[in-house]
């Protein structure tokens, strides 16, 4: 990756470095978890293709609004003018066990995540709408943790060609701990099936936490090797609640 394109990944990350608590991770499949009513969170992710970042909102209990933000090196089209990809979503878990650690929630919004796009792809801004649900399920007394996101979206330009193209969006994610200290190894399969699709990609890594940081490094291709995210380094922060009961509460 060019010096230019390194810089500006890490720039991002840099951003949340200095803020509040700090977790990470960077996959394409998500969990029931909401944060506190009131909690802000921020995410960015460096990687070779690509960097990331999300500003997310706790607006109300059992609520998300989530705005993610990629940034394409190279237009994945041309291959020349880097451009960026705005998401805008929301979450709202349905149930959590008291351990925290395992449950339901769905998601959808407008854009499309990296992870979905088949290569050569551009999604025009509000062109491209999704949802899906999550299934978090813990065993092995919360030390083996397994995501399931099964989910639709519908591409309004298709390729650019003014036509609307439907795909099933999945992925699934596990995640092991007490293997290595103080850390989880992370891996996970997904793609999109249908007109709109992407090829059955994995990734792959290990996410090191403490109780404020979590740095996560992982790999990422399509099985085929038709494309490929590399590597890619992330961090997520989450700040004290910005408003609500819990503001109170950390007063």
């Amino acid at each position: 990756m060019p010096n230019k394109q390194l810089f500006i990944g890490f720039y991002v990350l840099s951003i949340t470095l200095f803020t509040g608590h700090v977790y990470g991770q960077q996959f394409a499949g998500d969990n029931q978890w909401v944060a506190p009513h009131g909690v802000g969170t921020l995410v960015a992710t460096a990687g070779q293709d690509y960097a990331q970042f999300y500003a997310i909102l706790a607006f109300l209990p059992e609520w998300e609004f989530n705005s993610q933000f990629v940034y394409y090196y190279n237009d994945p089209k041309t291959n020349s003018e880097a451009f960026i990809n705005p998401s805008f979503y929301l979450k709202r878990r349905l149930y959590q066990n008291e351990a925290e650690t395992a449950g339901y929630s769905v998601l959808g919004g407008v854009g499309l995540f990296p992870h979905h796009l088949d290569y050569g792809e551009i999604t025009s801004s509000f062109q491209s709408w999704w949802v899906m649900g999550t299934a978090t399920f813990a065993f092995a007394k919360n030390n083996v943790l397994l995501d399931i996101l099964p989910g639709a979206t519908v591409n309004l330009d298709h390729k650019q060609t003014n036509t609307t193209a439907w795909g099933f969006t999945y992925s699934s994610r596990l995640a092991i701990y007490k293997v290595i200290p103080q850390s989880a190894i992370v891996g996970e399969v997904f793609g999109t099936a249908g007109q709109a699709n992407a090829p059955i990609s994995y990734r792959a890594g290990v996410r090191w936490e403490s109780k404020k940081w979590i740095v996560a490094l992982t790999y990422s291709s399509a099985f085929n090797k038709s494309q490929r995210a590399g590597l890619e380094l992330g961090i997520m922060c989450y700040t004290n609640a910005l408003f609500g009961e819990n503001r109170q509460k950390n007063k």
